[in-house]
């Protein structure tokens, strides 16, 4: 792989100089990188499910249980979702856990089968009034109710019988969640929140949740220099 210590290094490192923000941020990577590492070996467990491969002999290969890999790799668990109480999300504000989850109830709701970007964007609408990522829409001029109008315009409910259990996140929204830490780090922040989130949104471009923001006139800039405001005046650092 082409990702070199050098680079993780220089990555915490650009967030600030203070030695504990360093290893906090340092925490922040190694737990997103463990996600990663996860998802990869998820990804070809269920490819060898599709081939028609037993869980004994993929537990076989893995050097586990027949039992232990099914529990480990089984469909019943959504990798996100079940993940968001682990050491993945610790780092994970409880609005921002919070907005997640109801990016599932929205995607539910719709009837769709899996979690978008434009369900991530409701989702944080749903975290709580005065979290900072909603806040800084709100000051932009996209509220609830007009993005709601603006995902419903651009992605039709789904027909088929209410989805139940845990729904997949389609590659753009897990994507987002890749960089909400990114932006996390970028910013010098030892934790994820719901600005890094919405900031991600409006990163992945050919997603629901930034067309719907484009179409509201909310470039990256403006949002970010927008959310930067807000956060200034939550902390108190005016």
């Amino acid at each position: 792989m082409d990702v070199s210590l050098d680079q993780l290094l220089a990555a915490v490192q650009n967030g600030g100089d203070d030695p504990l923000d360093q290893v906090s941020a340092a925490a922040l990577l190694k737990d997103q990188l463990e996600h990663l590492g996860d998802d990869l070996l998820d990804h070809f467990v269920t490819r060898a499910r599709s081939d028609g491969r037993s869980w004994t002999q993929i537990g076989e290969a893995l050097g586990v249980t027949r039992q232990a890999a099914q529990q480990r790799h089984g469909g019943l668990l959504d990798r996100i979702i079940g993940g968001l109480t682990d050491r993945r999300f610790q780092r994970f504000t409880p609005k921002a856990r919070s907005a997640v989850v109801e990016a599932q109830n929205a995607a539910r709701d719709r009837k769709h089968g899996t979690v978008g970007t434009e369900h991530l964007l409701l989702g944080l609408y749903a975290a709580g009034d005065g979290n900072l990522a909603t806040v800084a829409l709100d000051h932009l001029g996209l509220d609830r109710a007009a993005a709601e109008r603006l995902v419903d315009a651009r992605v039709a409910p789904g027909t088929a019988a209410p989805v139940k259990g845990h729904i997949r996140f389609s590659p753009r929204a897990k994507k987002t969640l890749e960089l909400a830490l990114r932006h996390a780090l970028e910013l010098g922040h030892n934790y994820i929140g719901t600005e890094h989130i919405v900031l991600a949104l409006r990163r992945v471009e050919d997603g629901v949740a930034a067309q719907v923001m484009a179409e509201a006139g909310i470039g990256y800039d403006d949002l970010r220099a927008e959310v930067l405001v807000t956060l200034r005046k939550i902390t108190g650092d005016a």
